[in-house]
């Protein structure tokens, strides 16, 4: 099997030297052996490449230099000795790019004759060449930007309700025109540069204004916007889109490192941009039921919530969620319940949340923190419009609506920086226990900075101001200012406006709230329910 890696690679050539090919789609737990091979700022793709290609997933690749990184990965696959083969691609699509782009087609023939000792048969490759497909003429969600992992690809299509399209870099599908007859070999390689050229652009092509109308198609609903780690072509096209249709920015690198926190970024799009009929599951209505529950799997502590029919709070609980979140919430339910003098019977629908949501096997429904936090925020300061959200693990920031509808959001979910771990930390460095900690940082005497937000880094940093015998009420207030500073970037990034309320067990920390306070310079608005704030939202939406 021959992989190729590129829209534009000749693959179906191949076909006429009997060989089988396919679109090279690595994804890999880590990068084993590029990472000796490769600067590290070299794309996720590229090194996924030569990771895979060395272990033997193909038994050769077809490049073309349509960018630098897989003419550097085609130069580290040569020299490994690997069979790799490097196709010139014009950047325009003219006549002049069409006799160019031909005669390297011609030169891969030649390549594959001289190394296989058989003449090209034009016959199969004609076979191999597949049909264009029709344009969507149906409501649809579309992906763009650079080429993704199949399986974020095939995880967008089981999240959404509508079709999904993939019309990144790499994904609008091969298809052609039908080929003419009797033109010879070389009129057939040229109508074949012609049909390869001729395909939507992507961003490292001449001219890519017609890219405009795979976002501006009145079929297209939504869009998934995808960008790979080190690769800024795509960056500079996201940064072009302005639509009012709803846009969701990925960006992977080639592992499946983040493949939870995907996930809940795409179930939460999907959740706030109600395209077609939502899936839900079906009701099973008890007569004696009467209640409604909501439950938060963080990754410090399992939050409950028991409401109502009148959506009054009948009965809380927080526990700490431990090594196995699924016990943490079967212990936090029994506790609430019983705490309220419920049976289970009575308990009408259950909805779970947070990042251990999908480990509850009692619940009902689960649906994404951001959905959950909007809602219980929204219901408790109706003027809301922006909610910052600290957790054990990542931070949140989510715009909302005048209806408590979600705009918009970001998420910090790849590095524990300036998350409640992140606090730990510190205060462990700082030697304080964390209620001691979350309070000496109000009383500041000198402005001292910490300017890493890498979790080891910025320890470093504490210790050496330890060393210069630094208040420690000023070195938390500067770690305070630090978080305050990550957040009010991503605040920036959405366009955030007031009133701001923080939820999350962080917003009892008194000296984080002031210096995001300032940081923002406005209010920021806290309720006694802060820390439930994610599971009042999911027993809301259980009784909705």
């Amino acid at each position: 099997m021959i992989g190729f890696a590129c829209k534009y690679a000749p693959a179906e050539l191949l076909a006429g030297f009997g060989l089988d090919y396919e679109y090279a789609q690595p994804q890999v737990k880590a990068f084993d052996q590029s990472e000796g091979l490769l600067y590290p700022c070299i794309c996720g793709y590229s090194k996924a490449l030569i990771d895979e290609s060395l272990r033997g997933a193909w038994e050769g690749l077809l490049f073309t230099d349509c960018c630098d990184a897989m003419k550097r990965a085609h130069d580290v696959l040569a020299r490994e000795e690997y069979s790799s083969f490097l196709v010139g691609l014009p950047r325009q699509n003219n006549s002049a790019a069409v006799a160019q782009y031909a005669r390297e087609l011609m030169r891969l023939i030649k390549a594959l004759e001289d190394a296989m000792g058989v003449p090209f048969d034009e016959g199969r490759f004609r076979a191999a060449l597949p049909n264009k497909a029709e344009s969507a003429k149906e409501d649809h969600v579309v992906l763009l930007g650079a080429r993704l992992p199949q399986s974020l690809r095939d995880l967008c299509s089981s999240l959404s309700p509508l079709p999904v399209i993939d019309m990144t870099c790499a994904g609008q599908g091969r298809g052609f025109d039908p080929p003419p007859c009797n033109i010879g070999l070389e009129g057939l390689l040229s109508w074949y540069a012609a049909q390869l050229l001729g395909q939507p652009p992507c961003m490292r092509m001449a001219d890519v204004e017609i890219r405009r109308s795979l976002w501006e198609n009145p079929h297209c609903k939504g869009i998934i916007f995808h960008t790979i780690k080190f690769c800024d072509y795509y960056g500079f096209e996201y940064m072009q889109i302005h639509t009012e249709k709803p846009v969701l920015k990925l960006e992977t690198d080639y592992t499946d490192s983040s493949a939870g926190q995907l996930r809940t970024r795409l179930e939460a799009y999907f959740e706030a941009n109600k395209f077609g009929n939502k899936r839900q599951k079906p009701m099973e209505k008890k007569k004696e039921s009467q209640y409604f529950v909501g439950i938060d799997i963080g990754s410090t502590s399992t939050d409950v919530v028991v409401l109502d029919p009148d959506r009054h709070i009948v009965s809380q609980s927080i526990v700490a969620t431990g090594a196995k979140s699924g016990e943490a919430a079967q212990i936090a339910l029994n506790e609430v319940l019983e705490n309220a003098g419920i049976s289970a019977g009575q308990v009408q629908r259950i909805v779970s949340t947070g990042y251990g949501r999908k480990a509850v096997e009692f619940e009902s429904d689960n649906i994404t923190e951001i959905s959950c936090h909007a809602k219980g925020a929204f219901t408790l300061f109706s003027d809301a419009r922006t909610i910052i959200d600290i957790g054990g693990q990542d931070s949140k920031v989510i715009r909302l609506g005048p209806s408590g509808n979600v705009i918009d959001f970001a998420m910090n979910d790849k590095c524990a920086a300036g998350t409640g771990r992140f606090l730990e930390l510190m205060a462990r460095t700082l030697g304080e226990e964390l209620e001691d900690f979350a309070k000496m940082g109000i009383f500041s005497k000198e402005e001292l900075r910490i300017s890493s937000m890498c979790a080891v880094f910025a320890e470093s940093e504490v210790v050496s101001l330890m060393a210069q015998n630094k208040e420690k009420s000023s070195i938390i207030h500067a770690i305070n200012a630090s978080i305050a500073g990550r957040m009010k970037a991503m605040c920036s990034r959405l366009k955030a406006e007031g009133p701001y309320v923080m939820t999350g067990g962080v917003a009892m920390n008194p000296g984080v709230v002031q210096a995001l306070s300032e940081a923002l310079s406005a209010e920021i608005k806290i309720s006694p329910q802060a820390q439930l704030a994610g599971a009042y939202g999911a027993a809301l939406l259980a009784m909705e």
